[in-house]
């Protein structure tokens, strides 16, 4: 049995940020000095992309959303700073022998914001809707997913056993993500109500002051028996999609924290302000069709291999991405995944592209479009470059709106996304095989295979071997084209946030740890 005994919350990340958005306007401004009091009242975080694009439906987004929505909602267990499990809304589990029941006790006195209290029956109520295609975030416990959920049922009022199709040791950390994370009875019961209304526990609420799309202000739930550990009473999500513009508010001020790529970490840090770095975020071109619908070259895996031979990785992070890391496998450094076979057999191959060209039918090439937003715009301009001198007529449609960045995953055959591989399980069945990056239903038996025993391996070796496998499937098919690694850049105004700092691996800060700077 595991006794939890701390507090801290959060969830992992999983999918780390949006597709393809468009651009706002560069903010201007005094000076980050010009703010030297510390101020508790008020945290504005900038965000590179629409947290609640689809609503307020945690089951809904990926976990690049956790962070936003670890205000609104709790979770069953919570990451914890060293990136291990900890107490949420759950105090223990507990596995039978056979890791094939998950037992977890259930805090008692919880509060959602529609007036329902935490109960087995409303934890069951949330897991039910596993059913649910439209919920990505449940795809892996659904029928047939690898870690699929047989039955669940309610021990006591305070008790739920969650009953496995097969054994899932390890299976807590799952509870620390958006699959974790709980909706009241009102929102379970109408979910397209959290389309513009969430119904959580959080530490925070959502105030009428928010402008969907703009802004989202949090204020603190008094409710909330953990709200202490967050130390602002308001919290603001500002979406600001131009990476310049996001910097320049964190130095004019209008932003506390923001995300920063990295051609705009020296131009920060000469502002005077604080950075922390971490890796594990793979951007990445990802293959929304590989049926053919929407463009019939990309139903050959010929031509999506053909594509990443043909890109020159090393002249786009020279050109553009200095500090960052050209990479051939869709897996980040530090994985256990990641292999140094991959830059030798996808190396820099322009020949070698017009040959597969030729062999699945394309000698003279063919034409497709992609949506482009503010952060890919530049980079796709490279690789429309590197495409066309093999041959390939890549159009580059900056979107017009957000709704044509996120419909672009059904009507374009290829996107661009930072993909983030802390729990890579999840993104697989969470975004990869069954959801938003996979609206055409296209089906691979190796990745199935791969991920099923990345999902059921019980050491390190077993882990490490399934992650490789998944790892060189996803690049020899061309599910994923993966250009380079970059670093997770947080920008803080020294003046008033600490030091930012991350729970383990994962590539977004939890929400708790921002803390008044001493």
């Amino acid at each position: 049995m595991k006794l939890l005994t701390t507090t801290a919350r959060g969830s992992a990340a999983v999918l780390t940020g949006a597709l393809l958005m468009g651009s706002l306007a560069a903010c201007g401004g005094g000076a980050q000095s010009a703010n030297s009091s510390v101020d508790k009242s008020t945290l504005t975080i900038g965000v590179e992309s629409d947290s609640a694009s689809f609503g307020y439906d945690p089951i809904r987004v990926a976990d690049a959303q956790r962070q936003f929505m670890e205000g609104l909602y709790d979770t069953l267990l919570d990451l914890q700073p060293d990136g291990t499990a900890g107490p949420g809304l759950a105090t223990k589990f507990d596995y039978n022998a056979d890791s094939t029941v998950l037992t977890l006790t259930l805090k008692e006195g919880v509060t959602f914001t529609d007036g329902s209290t935490l109960d087995a029956a409303l934890v069951k109520a949330n897991l039910d809707r596993r059913s649910d295609t439209a919920l990505s975030t449940y795809s892996a416990i659904a029928k047939g997913g690898a870690q699929e959920i047989a039955s669940v049922d309610v021990v006591s009022p305070t008790q739920v056993a969650i009953t496995f199709a097969k054994p899932q040791p390890g299976f807590e950390k799952n509870l620390t993500s958006t699959m974790g994370m709980i909706v009241g009875k009102a929102g379970v019961a109408d979910s397209a109500s959290l389309a513009t209304t969430p119904d959580g526990s959080g530490p925070y609420t959502l105030d009428p002051s928010t402008v969907k799309g703009n802004k989202y202000v949090m204020v603190k739930n008094d409710k909330n028996d953990d709200a202490a550990d967050y130390a602002y009473n308001k919290i603001v999500f500002t979406v600001i999609m131009d990476p310049q513009a996001r910097a320049n508010a964190l130095v004019s001020g209008q932003a506390d924290v923001a995300q920063l790529t990295s051609p705009t970490v020296d131009f920060a840090k000469s502002k005077g302000v604080g950075v922390s770095r971490i890796g594990g975020t793979v951007q990445t071109m990802v293959s929304f069709d590989k049926t053919g619908k929407t463009a019939p070259a990309f139903a050959s895996e010929k031509v999506r291999q053909a594509i990443q031979y043909a890109i020159n990785r090393q002249a786009l992070v020279d050109a553009l991405h200095k500090g960052d890391i050209p990479t051939w496998n869709a897996l980040p450094k530090d994985s256990a995944g990641f292999t140094g076979d991959l830059e030798k057999t996808f190396a820099y191959n322009p020949e070698k592209a017009k040959s597969l060209l030729a062999e699945a039918g394309y000698a003279n090439g063919f034409e497709f479009t992609i949506i482009a937003g503010a952060q890919t715009q530049t980079d796709l301009q490279a690789v429309q470059k590197d495409l066309a001198a093999v041959g390939i007529t890549m159009n580059v449609k900056m979107a017009a709106s957000t709704d044509e960045a996120f419909a672009a995953v059904a009507t374009t055959p290829l996107g661009y996304a930072p993909l983030g591989w802390d729990n890579p399980v999840g993104l697989m069945y969470g975004a990869i095989l069954n959801g938003f990056t996979n609206v055409q239903k296209a089906t691979d038996d190796q990745l199935s295979a791969a991920t099923g025993e990345a999902a059921a391996a019980k050491d390190d070796a077993a882990k490490k071997a399934a992650l490789t496998k998944l790892n060189t499937r996803l690049v020899e098919s061309g599910w994923l084209i993966p250009l380079y690694e970059s670093l997770s850049n947080w920008g803080y105004n020294t003046k008033k946030v600490s030091e930012v700092t991350f729970a383990g691996t994962n590539a977004y800060p939890l929400l708790s740890s921002y803390k008044p700077a001493n």
